[in-house]
This record gives C-alpha cells, sequence and structure tokens, in this order.
C-alpha cells in the first residue's frame, strides 16, 4: 500500500518541478515554497500550516488550486483522511475543469477505498481520464480488491459490469472455489465479456464426443474393502454392494448387445485424502466415465479432477444439485430436488381444483429444499400455500393436531330452535355444544410432505382419515418401504408418490433380474441393486448412441427407455428429468404421468 501512495505523492510533486510561478506574486511565493519544502521534509502538520492561508478564495491568488491539493496531501500523511477528503472534494466543486482533476480524483479514490467504501472509491476512479494516472487507479483497485470476499466483489461487479479489475478479481475468486460452488455461468459471462484468457480459468470450448467400440468406466465408491475382509457378515456399507451388483450385472447384459463397458473398481474410503491420491494414477485420465464417488468430500475432488481432465462423471444415488454445481462434466442419474418439485407442480397444478395447499417437511436440508422448491413452482401456478412448517421426528405429532383441531362452541338448549345450521355440520351437532374442525372441511385442496420421516408420514395420514374430507396427500416412493406406514392408508387416500425409482412387478424384466440376481448372489435383490442396472444400462445406451461427451452431442434431448424404471432424459440440464409420479388405482401402484 506504501509504494502505491508513493506513486501517487510523486505525480504531486511532479506539479512542483513542473511549476513556474510568476515573480509579481512574490508576496504569497515565500509561504508556498516554505510549505513544500516541509512537505519534502515530510512535516506535515507544519506544512498544513503553511498552505492554509493560501487555500482562501481572494483575488489575484494564483496559489488557491495548489495550496489546496497539497494541504490534502499533507493532510492525509497526518493521518487526517477526513480533512483530505473534505479539501480534494471542495477543489472538484470549485474547479471542476481543472486539469489536475485526475490526480484529486486518483486521490479521493485511495481514500475512500482504504476507509472500506469501495463502491464510493470507484466512482472516482472511473471519473479519471488521464491514461497514466488510469493506470496507476487501475493498480490501486487491484490492491484493495484482492482484500474482498465474494460477496463484496459480485455487489461491486453488479454496479460496474464493464470495469475490468473487478470483473478480473471477481472470476479469480471465483475460480478459488470448489467446482461445485462455483457460478459457472457467472464465470463465463466475466471470460468473454473481459476477453480473460479461457485455459486459466477453465473454460470449457465446445468439444465433440467420442463413440468408441469400448468405453472404460471407473466405479469410485466407499467399497471399504478393508472392512469386507476383517468382518465380512457386519458390512456398514453393504447398499455399495447392493449398487455395484447392479452395474455388473447390467455391463454384462449390454456386452451381449453390443455395448462394451469395461469397469475398473476404486475404493474411495469414504474420505477425500484417499479419493485425492487415486486421482494421482495415471490410468484414471484415460477413462470415458466416472460412476461417483457418494460422499462430499470425495464429490468435490472428482468433479475437479473431472473438469479438468474433461471426462464426464454421474452420482448414481444423490439428488442434490449442490454436489454437481455448475460443472458440465457432472451429472445426477436421479431428479433433483427441484426438478422433483417442479415436475410434481407441473402435474397436479392441472388436476386440482382447490388451489389451497399445507406443506410439511422435516428438519434436514433435503427436506427443507424439496419444500420450499415446490411452494415456488406449486404458488407460480396460482395456488396458495396457507401453511409450510419443519418439524422435527419428535414434534410429528403436531402434525395430527393442525390437522385435526377443533374448537367448541357451546348453546344454550332454548336458544337452538333459531340457530342457522350448515347442513355439512348437522351430523356433528350436540343439543350442549358442537365441535368444530379449526381446518375447515375441504378448506384445503392437498398436503405437501417433504420427508420421509415414518412419523411424520404416520400422523399425517392418520390426520387425513381422521378429518375424512377430500384433502390429497403428496409424498415420496420412499414410504413405502416403512413398515410404520399404513399402505392401506395410502391407499385410502387420494395420494400421489414422487417415484424416481419406482419398479412395475409387474415387468416380465424384473422378474428376470431378480431370478439373476438369486442364482448369483443367492439372496434377493434390494432397491440399490436395481439403481446400479439401471445406471449402466442407461448411460451405457447413452453413450453408445452420443459418446463418452454425450452432453455435446444432439442425442443428450433424446428419451432413453428404462429397463425396469421409467427411463432418463438429460436434456440441457445435468440431472434426469423424468420424475415418475404413482398413483393408487384399484389398490395398485401406478405411474400416472408417462407422457414422455
Amino acid at each position: 500500500m506504501k509504494k502505491i501512495i508513493h506513486i501517487i505523492l510523486s505525480l504531486a510533486f511532479v506539479l512542483i518541478l513542473n511549476n513556474a510561478w510568476s515573480q509579481k506574486y512574490d508576496y504569497r511565493h515565500a509561504d508556498f515554497t516554505n510549505g513544500k519544502e516541509l512537505l519534502k521534509l515530510k512535516k506535515y502538520a507544519l506544512a498544513m500550516q503553511a498552505f492554509k492561508p493560501l487555500t482562501s478564495e481572494f483575488e489575484d491568488n494564483p496559489y488557491e488550486k495548489m495550496a489546496s491539493f497539497y494541504y490534502a496531501v499533507a493532510a492525509y500523511h497526518d493521518n487526517q483522511p477526513v480533512v483530505a477528503r473534505s479539501m480534494f472534494q471542495q477543489i472538484l466543486q470549485k474547479h471542476p475543469g481543472w486539469k489536475k482533476s485526475d490526480e484529486v480524483n486518483l486521490w479521493l479514490a485511495n481514500i475512500y477505498m482504504e476507509s472500506g467504501d469501495y463502491f464510493k472509491g470507484l466512482d472516482y476512479a472511473l471519473k479519471i481520464k488521464d491514461k497514466k494516472i488510469a493506470e496507476s487507479a487501475e493498480g490501486l483497485k487491484g490492491k484493495y480488491l484482492n482484500y474482498l470476499d465474494y460477496n463484496q466483489l459480485d455487489s461491486l461487479y453488479k454496479a460496474h459490469p464493464s470495469d475490468r479489475s473487478i470483473a478480473v478479481s471477481l472470476a479469480d475468486k471465483i475460480a478459488e472455489l470448489p467446482m461445485s460452488a462455483q457460478d459457472r455461468f457467472l464465470l463465463e459471462s466475466i471470460v468473454i465479456e473481459h476477453k480473460l484468457d479461457k485455459s486459466k480459468y477453465r473454460i470449457v470450448e465446445h468439444l465433440e464426443s467420442e463413440k468408441k467400440d469400448k468405453y472404460q468406466v471407473a466405479v469410485m465408491l466407499p467399497f471399504m474393502f478393508d472392512e469386507i475382509k476383517s468382518n465380512p457378515k457386519h458390512l456398514s456399507n453393504e447398499f455399495v454392494i447392493e449398487l455395484y451388483e447392479g452395474l455388473l450385472i447390467g455391463a454384462a447384459d449390454l456386452k451381449n448387445s453390443g455395448i462394451d463397458i469395461s469397469l475398473h473398481l476404486y475404493d474411495t474410503k469414504k474420505d477425500s485424502v484417499t479419493t485425492k491420491s487415486l486421482t494421482m494414477l495415471e490410468e484414471l485420465k484415460f477413462m470415458d466415465l466416472i460412476i461417483g464417488p457418494l460422499f462430499p468430500g470425495p464429490v468435490k475432488v472428482i468433479s475437479d479432477f473431472a473438469f479438468k481432465n474433461q471426462m464426464n462423471m454421474i452420482n448414481p444415488l444423490s439428488s442434490n444439485s449442490k454436489i454437481i454445481g455448475s460443472n458440465p462434466f457432472a451429472f445426477l442419474f436421479m431428479p433433483s430436488r427441484e426438478t422433483k418439485a417442479r415436475v410434481t407442480a407441473d402435474y397436479l397444478a392441472d388436476r386440482f381444483v382447490n388451489k389451497n395447499a399445507f406443506v410439511f417437511y422435516g428438519k434436514s436440508e433435503r427436506d427443507s429444499v424439496l419444500a420450499y422448491s415446490y411452494k415456488q413452482e406449486i404458488e407460480s401456478k396460482g395456488f396458495n400455500v396457507c401453511h409450510i412448517e419443519g418439524i422435527a421426528k419428535e414434534d410429528a405429532k403436531s402434525i395430527l393436531d393442525i390437522l385435526t383441531n377443533t374448537v367448541t362452541v357451546e348453546f344454550d338448549a332454548s336458544e337452538f330452535d333459531s340457530l342457522l345450521v350448515d347442513d355439512t355440520m348437522e351430523g356433528n351437532l350436540r343439543i350442549t355444544e358442537k365441535d368444530y374442525l379449526v381446518l375447515q372441511p375441504d378448506s384445503i385442496g392437498h398436503v405437501f410432505i417433504a420427508s420421509n420421516d415414518p412419523s411424520l408420514v404416520a400422523n399425517t395420514i392418520t390426520g387425513l382419515e381422521t378429518r375424512g374430507d377430500t384433502i390429497a396427500l403428496i409424498g415420496s416412493e420412499r414410504w413405502l418401504d416403512q413398515r410404520v406406514i399404513s399402505i392401506g392408508g395410502l391407499d385410502r387416500l387420494d395420494t400421489y408418490l414422487i417415484a424416481p425409482t419406482f419398479v412395475n412387478k409387474k415387468n416380465q424384466k424384473y422378474d428376470k433380474l431378480k431370478s439373476i440376481y438369486m442364482e448369483s448372489f443367492n439372496s434377493y435383490p434390494q432397491r440399490y441393486f436395481y439403481i446400479g442396472y439401471e445406471v449402466i444400462m442407461t448411460i451405457g445406451k447413452l453413450m453408445n448412441s452420443s459418446g463418452n461427451l454425450f452432453q455435446f452431442d444432439r442425442g443428450i434431448n433424446d428419451f432413453i427407455p428404462g429397463e425396469i424404471f421409467q427411463g432418463l432424459t438429460f436434456g440441457a440440464n445435468n440431472c434426469n428429468q423424468i420424475v415418475p409420479i404413482v398413483k393408487f388405482i384399484n389398490s395398485e401402484p401406478v405411474v400416472v404421468n408417462q407422457d414422455y
């Protein structure tokens, strides 16, 4: 910072050397010269005293502007920035066309930025017209901008989008973030607008997708091989083994159909250090696709690796859009929570006449994102979410209370004959008192539950069954896996389930897969086996038709029918856009939105 101030000061002292003053003003010349000498000697307080009388506007005072300038410089170095700022601003106000105005603007830019008012400082810096002084201003801005955080730089960029220094600083700040946290759209727009080095910021040019006779696929999952060897009967990651078994059988089926996929196993062990060591393997750079990882630390490592080496990665289980961020090489096999909310709202909006809704969700971030995404989507279609609340599982009964709470109204028997009674309430009317539901019958159209917690779901089902009206229930396919949740209750109610992994058990392929699994592994297949199978089957077919970088091929917009799930479409998004919605029809769960 001192170096910058010295540069600025040098501009001021150039003025001293280059200004010759007429001898007709000798009566003020001695004071002015004395002030300059004191300034050179860094006697700033004394210099201010010498210049002060010369800053006044009086007849035939040729020193006013320069004395005011030097007075402000001396005040700044005397740790009086407010005094300096006031004097510099006075110069600009009284002498707007002065030829040294650019130096004044540079000083004001420095003073404001130094105090933390970057917006005001930039306003003065942007007024500078002289090329050399503008270069000094750029150095000044770069110095201060390095101290700002992302949000401050983002605000400055929005206010000054054409300022290159701000743009570069913001681009650098974005590039420092993990790939999953980067706003790649903003970064690309900055790089293009300001013609920055694309390679430095890893901006991807349009690539060509390559079709191959054989694809190499890295399966990077927390296999925990050490744990399997030491205690094979008690596995903490049994679901990972099932997922891999699905990939294995799917790859065999693909090969029988002429699509050659070679699987390579890598144990990430749930930690980023192990995963980072795997990226050092030369062989990994020659993969066509990475399946996994599953946990946040390893995901960030592989996301950066995939971007750097321009290869695709796909998470087989997550619906969290944050883990892929804006990485064009990262994909979710599942629809994101936002996509689930959008598709569900699109489907239900045309089918529900009653526009009022309640939304309940669990205390996890996963549940709250889904809940508020749905609220936003359904309200954009003219619905009204009358109540939205996050509820912990230990407070699950509060849902039942909200849905079934009553208020008691007492009557005098003598007043009964004159009482006007709504026909819908007569059945519950007693002579001495009447219990009314606080939430009136059919006053809302549906309840959306953004949670798989069985206690929240069970209390909702009980509440809706107790009411006995026409309120519909919206939830998740995972409810069907919970023993404590009444499948009969879901059947009796007007229930819709968001079901990305719904399997029609009447599908002949389902029976065939079940038999193959039982013969191969001597046990019954579970949910993760089917997910693994469907991942490799659909992605394998996508690579076969569109190549290893399928997002750069027109086939990315094609719908790929699933083998046992509904199917896959990425389109312009990096998550599956197919969101099956299941409803009970004649006591059987049926996909009701098969319009893709």
